[in-house]
């Protein structure tokens, strides 16, 4: 498993290299998330559909795992300076890119945005099932 994460972080940096755009940062963290989690053996099921425009959305996490997933399932940047520092290790270690500019011009730039404060419009739930994680966006 470690030798898989440490192939995973190397490909993320390469894939992420100069990525500017927000919306393509987004898919990146995306991508990345869901393959952590898959190279554990975790599985992460969503009920819902992502957003049709950029929106800021909300999190209850419990543990970095469930922000792994929710990060997994719909394309966002998340707001890194609510996380605990070792979170924000766990995700720079891993390649995965977070919010590095303001939310309105994350947003702007055609981004989502994640905020572990439960201040969005709407609340991602992330809820632990027999597989993994089950995550939810309502409508």
């Amino acid at each position: 498993m470690i030798s898989r994460l440490a192939w995973l972080a190397a490909d993320a940096r390469q894939t992420t290299k100069g990525l500017g755009n927000p919306r393509d940062r987004a898919a990146a963290a995306r991508w990345i998330a869901a393959n952590a989690l898959a190279a554990r053996g975790v599985e992460v099921t969503f009920a819902g559909a992502a957003p049709r425009t950029p929106c800021v959305i909300g999190l209850r996490a419990e543990c970095f795992a469930q922000v792994t997933a929710a990060i997994a399932s719909v394309p966002v940047l998340i707001d890194a300076s609510e996380l605990p520092a070792h979170w924000r290790m766990a995700l720079r270690a891993l390649g995965v890119p977070v919010l590095d500019r303001s939310m309105a011009r994350a947003l702007a730039g055609g981004a989502s945005v994640l905020c572990l404060n439960g201040l969005g419009a709407t609340e991602l739930r992330v809820d632990p099932d027999h597989r993994g994680f089950r995550v939810t966006l309502p409508s």
